[in-house]
């Protein structure tokens, strides 16, 4: 589909237009203030899950690096930490897998919320540092942004303004600050999801717990 091109208009228009992206960007780029300037969430950048927080049972000790010598809890953990699997279907599979481990159950639960836990804080690190790459991207792209404006500004100043120059130049500054504002809005969708991975191991960490002779 061929893109409109954004007429040019009166220079006081591109003016005014410049002016409100110009002024819009920076907040745009910063949602909210972080230790990590790329950070593109508001949700405070934590990049690997608290065992305490999730988990209150005893003490995991060699199950969380030891977790795959059991085959059995391992290849559970493995499943379970899909998260296509919904939760109530994966605490099902947990409490079928504690009635079949009998004897050997606190031996295989534990080991199997070592692999729970390991899996899903390697997931959720992955997905923090693919946001952390996005963010730095648009910071880069909003500076992109600014100095288009720039240019569209001295193009509008100049003692003989070239019209053609000047509906390109707004022509870009509409359609990358289009882009930017759609990344913007996909992304706070992504920025959510550490927190399911944490709920998710929270709610699984539970029924372990439960189950636990």
């Amino acid at each position: 589909m061929r893109r409109r091109a954004v007429r040019a208009g009166r220079p006081w228009k591109l003016a005014l237009l410049a002016a409100v992206l110009a002024a819009a960007l920076p907040a745009a780029a910063a949602p909210a203030p972080a230790l990590d300037p790329n950070w593109p969430c508001e949700q405070i950048k934590i990049e690997h899950m608290s065992l305490a927080t999730m988990w209150g049972g005893p003490p995991l000790g060699k199950f969380l690096t030891e977790w795959q010598n059991y085959p059995a809890a391992a290849a559970l953990a493995q499943r379970l930490s899909e998260r296509r699997i919904a939760v109530a279907e994966a605490q099902a599979e947990i409490t079928a897998f504690a009635r079949k481990a009998s004897a050997d159950r606190k031996t295989e639960l534990l080991a199997l919320m070592g692999g729970l836990f390991s899996l899903l804080d390697q997931e959720r690190f992955a997905v923090v540092q693919g946001l952390d790459r996005f963010g730095a991207r648009q910071k880069s792209y909003a500076a992109q942004i600014r100095t288009e404006i720039t240019d569209l500004h001295d193009a509008q100043d100049a003692a003989r303004p070239d019209q053609k120059q000047i509906t390109t130049l707004s022509n870009k500054v509409y359609w990358d600050t289009h882009v930017f504002s759609d990344r913007r809005s996909m992304i706070s969708y992504a920025c959510f999801v550490p927190d399911e991975i944490e709920r998710r191991l929270y709610q699984l960490a539970g029924t372990i717990s439960n189950l636990l002779p």
